[in-house]
């Protein structure tokens, strides 16, 4: 197979001290371009292993739908507009978001009010503030379904039902299963390692994707040899019982958990 070596593209992570960074040769003896980006899969990546200008994009992106949508079409009926929200501005929002799911409130916010706003426009729906607006349309908060999705995706890889790229291992601590991983190291070979990194480590997809799982009910944990949808059913009808209440704008006095986040969300449950 032949590749196109216009689109091949170089990104280096990392302090390097001391080592100079060469870029890399295409077949026929091109040097590839090193950058701070690179874009695959239409998710653009930083070299901070961040993803705010991927974020920043998908968020202006949906901004000018959300704008163009009420001009062409008159209805604001609850289920002509859900469906164009669906349609063509969630499949945005949520393109491959396993991969980018922000951890910075300012992120989750960012994305949030886009459906904060477009539920506001809504027939009927205007004079209700987000969360009850959430609770009348049976919708789940972006933060929610992106959550949602990471739990899914990891109990399918501990079932062997997709390839198990993010190294999650399951474990039988008595009668309850759990998804366990090594601590994040306090340094490597003699070095320590920055604080900035640990964090980078701490919020990253296998770390979200553990945390989120293990705070579900035993009885979800354990589910095992079934379908996905089967799966899915038991998790809803819990997710139906914590409280999905983001912490956005003027919101944040009327929430008591530290954050929206279904780990936040259950702790305070449970010492409530």
């Amino acid at each position: 197979m032949k590749f196109n070596e216009n689109k091949f593209e170089q990104m280096s992570h990392g302090e390097a001290k001391n080592i100079k960074i060469e870029p890399y040769k295409t077949q026929s003896g091109n040097e590839i371009k090193i950058g701070k980006t690179v874009r695959d899969l239409g998710v653009i990546a930083n070299n901070n292993l961040l993803f705010r200008e991927h974020i920043d994009n998908i968020v202006t992106s949906s901004k000018i739908m959300s704008g163009l949508l009420p001009r062409t079409f008159s209805t604001r009926q609850e289920e002509p507009m859900m469906r164009m929200f669906n349609s063509y501005i969630k499949s945005k929002l949520e393109y491959c978001s396993l991969v980018w799911s922000p951890w910075h409130q300012n992120e989750i916010n960012k994305l949030e009010r886009i459906q904060k706003k477009f539920t506001s426009k809504i027939y009927g729906l205007d004079q209700l503030d987000y969360h009850q607006r959430l609770k009348k349309l049976n919708l789940y908060s972006l933060e929610r379904r992106r959550e949602r999705y990471l739990i899914i995706n990891a109990w399918q890889q501990i079932e062997g039902l997709t390839e198990n790229v993010l190294g999650l291992k399951a474990r039988r601590l008595g009668r309850s299963r759990r998804i366990v991983s090594a601590k994040i190291p306090i340094g490597i070979n003699g070095k320590r390692i920055k604080e900035r990194d640990r964090t980078l480590i701490h919020n990253s997809t296998a770390r979200k994707s553990e945390r989120l799982f293990n705070v579900l009910p035993q009885s979800i944990r354990n589910i095992t040899k079934t379908t996905t949808e089967t799966f899915k059913r038991h998790l809803d009808k819990w997710l139906s019982s914590i409280p999905d209440t983001p912490k956005i704008d003027g919101y944040g006095a009327n929430v008591a958990a530290e954050t929206n986040s279904i780990f936040h969300q259950t702790r305070y449950c449970l010492i409530r």
